[in-house]
C-alpha cells in the first residue's frame, strides 16, 4: 500500500473510478475505495479523483495522463489486494 500512500507522478492528471453499488463483481473495488480513498487523496490533494456509482456498471478505473493519454483497467471480480497492485502499476506507468 505504500506506493498508493505516496504522491503520484505529476503526469497523472485524473483518476476516474466506476463501479456498481450492488453488484458482487464490484465488491472488491467498492471495498478498495472505502478503505483507501482518504489516504490517496491526502497524499495527492490536487489530483481529481472522481467516483461514479451506477447500477450495472463494470468495475474499472481510468487514469488520464499528460496530453490526454488515457489508460483503463477492469476490476470485475478482483480482490482488494489485486486492485491495489494493479493501480500502483498503472500510476507508475505515467
Amino acid at each position: 500500500m505504500s506506493a498508493l500512500r505516496s504522491q503520484f507522478s505529476q503526469s497523472l492528471k485524473e483518476l476516474r473510478v466506476q463501479f456498481c453499488q450492488t453488484s458482487p463483481a464490484s465488491s472488491g473495488l467498492r471495498d478498495f475505495v472505502a478503505k483507501n480513498y482518504t489516504s490517496i487523496k491526502t497524499a495527492n490533494p490536487e489530483l481529481p479523483i472522481l467516483i461514479r456509482e451506477a447500477s450495472g456498471t463494470e468495475a474499472r478505473i481510468f487514469a488520464r495522463f499528460d496530453k490526454g493519454v488515457e489508460q483503463k483497467m477492469s476490476f470485475e471480480n478482483k480482490p482488494t489486494d489485486e486492485i491495489e497492485k494493479a493501480l500502483a502499476q498503472l500510476v507508475k506507468s505515467a
